[in-house]
C-alpha cells in the first residue's frame, strides 16, 4: 500500500474502488442525516413559539439524536472499510435497527414535549 496526503492507496482490482466509494457515500448520507436532525433540534430550541423549557428539552433531545446518527455512521463506515480491506462483509442487523429505533423514539419524545 502506498500513502499520500489523503491516506492509503489501494490497487483497484475487481470492485475495490466502487465498494469503497459506495461505503463513503453511505457514510456521508448518515452524517448528512445526523447534521439535519441536530439542526432541527437547534431550530426547535430556538424558534418554537411559547414553549420555553419544553422547546429547549425537545431541541436537546433532537441534537442528541443527530449526534447519535452521525456517531453510528462513523463507526459503521470504519467497520465496513476494514471488512472490505479483508475481503469479508457482515451486514448490519441489530446495530442499525437499534440506532434507528432509538432515534425514532427520541424524535417522538421531542414531539410529545412540544404538544
Amino acid at each position: 500500500m502506498n500513502r499520500n496526503i489523503f491516506g492509503d492507496t489501494r490497487a483497484n482490482t475487481g470492485s475495490t474502488a466502487r465498494d469503497h466509494l459506495a461505503n463513503e457515500r453511505t457514510y456521508l448520507a448518515w452524517h448528512r442525516t445526523g447534521i439535519s436532525v441536530a439542526a432541527l433540534g437547534v431550530a426547535v430550541a430556538k424558534f418554537a413559539p411559547n414553549r420555553g423549557a419544553h422547546a429547549v428539552a425537545a431541541g436537546l433531545i433532537l441534537i442528541g439524536a443527530g449526534l447519535m446518527v452521525s456517531t453510528y455512521g462513523t463507526f459503521r463506515y470504519r467497520a465496513i472499510s476494514r471488512q472490505l480491506d479483508t475481503g469479508v462483509f457482515a451486514p448490519a442487523t441489530f446495530a442499525a435497527i437499534a440506532t434507528a429505533t432509538v432515534v425514532t423514539l427520541f424524535a417522538l419524545l421531542a414531539v410529545a414535549l412540544l404538544l
